[in-house]
């Protein structure tokens, strides 16, 4: 069952000379209990979608295509950042652990009543109840000290607790999607796997939704469902897990699984020639063939349409690589 369709959003700040567009034209739809990774390089406007899905971009910027969230039945359509609707879907639907977890707290008060204010806003319940439930969501991410730390104020908190903690507040409107923005960025490599393994636990119990905006690869191989590879503010490539992990269509995708096998087989990996454009850069045509080894002269005038496969999964590339 669908839970979120995007479709041809982008994203543009107007200036007095010239709009900068952050996102073309994108769209991918989500299911229930379904994990999506979203990946690119850094600048390419991951969070930028992450964002326009919840309704918190800065005014100034303009957004058109449409957002459709799907609840108990009923289709909620979303128009652009000024729909008095995403006041119902944030929290009720879909909640958001930020990059900079610190930053989703208030530093005046106690991690613990931060929790309960949200379980006011959209859990009906008793104080001793709203404690209750706060206590047991800082158990669910896997603080064992949960009175402690229902205590604490956001300052007192390590970098992997507050990852754990901002993971709670985000839960406790029991939304049905779950965006997390680099959600292990700034944990070791073995407390990133506890992370990520207790998120997708967490999406196995509850048929949660999950968006995860990730850099490693490898981890969106491992914890993800269905990929979209994002370059210069477009989707390049929309596909299974296990099909981009086999048979990536795009070349921009066959250069990163490539590199990530070499890493993964400890040998020197052959390196994208060229650098990563601005996304405040407007290219024309595909703005990867410049860095393109399978590029011609349409590449350099004119974007590709996408090419569909099944469950409107999709590759934009003139020359993709096609499976055998």
């Amino acid at each position: 069952m669908i839970l979120l369709a995007v479709k041809n959003l982008a994203v543009q700040i107007p200036q007095q000379d010239k709009t900068i567009h952050l996102l073309k034209d994108i769209s991918f739809t989500l299911k229930r209990g379904e994990t999506l990774a979203i990946i690119g390089e850094s600048g390419c406007g991951k969070s930028t979608l992450c964002l326009s899905i919840l309704g918190l971009l800065p005014q100034h910027f303009q957004t058109a295509g449409n957002l459709t969230f799907y609840k108990n039945g009923v289709e909620i359509q979303l128009q652009d950042q000024t729909d008095p609707h995403f006041n119902n879907i944030r929290g009720s639907i879909v909640s958001m652990v930020f990059q900079d977890t610190l930053g989703s707290f208030n530093p005046l008060f106690r991690c613990g009543q931060q929790i309960i204010d949200v379980l006011k806003e959209h859990v009906s319940g008793s104080p001793i109840q709203n404690k209750q439930r706060a206590i047991q969501l800082i158990q669910q991410v896997g603080l064992n000290d949960a009175e402690d730390v229902f205590n604490k104020y956001p300052h007192q908190l390590s970098g992997g607790m507050s990852q754990r903690v901002a993971l709670a507040l985000a839960l406790a409107s029991n939304p049905d999607l779950l965006i997390a923005d680099e959600p292990a960025s700034s944990l070791d490599s073995m407390a990133k796997n506890q992370y990520l393994d207790m998120l997708r636990e967490l999406k196995d119990k509850t048929n949660l939704a999950l968006i995860l905006v990730l850099h490693d690869l490898n981890d969106a191989l491992r914890f993800s469902d269905s990929m979209f590879v994002m370059y210069n503010g477009r989707g390049f490539e929309y596909r299974k897990k296990s099909d981009i992990q086999k048979t990536p269509a795009h070349p921009y995708t066959r250069a990163l699984i490539d590199i990530q096998n070499s890493l993964n087989q400890t040998r020197l990996p052959q390196q994208i020639p060229g650098e990563v454009p601005s996304i405040t850069k407007l290219i024309p045509g595909c703005p990867f063939h410049p860095r393109c080894s399978k590029r011609s002269d349409i590449c350099r005038t004119t974007f590709p349409p996408p090419t569909f496969f099944l469950n409107n999964h999709f590759v934009c590339c003139h020359h993709y690589f096609k499976s055998n």
